[in-house]
């Protein structure tokens, strides 16, 4: 994480499901300013802004009840996603989204992309999710990649309609980490069983 508060992009975010972020990166990696829902509905403000060390303890606390915590096992491998560069939305002194990638060339890791309940499907995870894509072209970064689990049909919706393509099934990835950490239920979302690991990527 950054040790500077960084540039800043303020949006509106209409409380109204299935509506669509307006804010998006343009193509020197800053943002363009943009609403959602406008004149309809409750709207939220909404202020993006790279991540910094003083933001730790909010961010754990969303990663904990978010995703169960910074360290985040996928592909065999354990990672502490709070230890990257990344990006939060923040309404008011609340954190209620962040994203958090590699940084790396040729290809780079979107390593957690989570918001908070009381919050999905406004467009902030889209948001969140195209700043990490501006930054990375900006790296020079090529190729995005993620990692997620066969029940999570909202984030794999998301991911595809942002130009995620599946690349690699891990059939039975979860069962195997399991072994590992127990506490991983056996079910999933909407009572999909919890079995495998899919690799999606995005050309920058």
């Amino acid at each position: 994480m950054g040790t500077g508060r960084g540039r800043l992009t303020r949006m509106a975010l209409s409380r109204r499901r299935g509506d669509q972020a307006g804010d998006e990166p343009s193509g020197d990696g800053g943002p363009r300013r943009g609403a959602a829902g406008a004149g309809a509905g409750d709207v939220i403000r909404v202020v993006v802004r790279p991540l910094v060390y003083d933001d730790v303890p909010a961010a754990e606390n969303l990663l904990d009840a978010a995703v169960a915590g910074r360290r985040q096992r996928r592909l065999g491998e354990e990672h502490d996603v709070l230890g990257l560069p990344g990006f939060g939305a923040w309404g008011g002194d609340e954190l209620i989204g962040l994203a958090t990638w590699t940084a790396e060339r040729p290809r780079a890791e979107l390593a957690v992309l989570a918001v908070a309940a009381g919050h999905r499907g406004h467009g902030i995870g889209g948001v969140l999710l195209e700043w990490v894509a501006a930054a990375g072209r900006k790296h020079g970064t090529h190729h995005l990649w993620l990692v997620t689990t066969n029940d999570n049909l909202d984030a794999l919706r998301l991911y595809q309609r942002h130009a995620f393509r599946l690349v690699e099934l891990h059939a039975g990835a979860i069962d195997d980490a399991r072994e590992h950490k127990p506490e991983i239920p056996r079910d999933g979302r909407c009572g999909i069983p919890l079995r495998d690991e899919l690799v999606l990527e995005r050309r920058l």
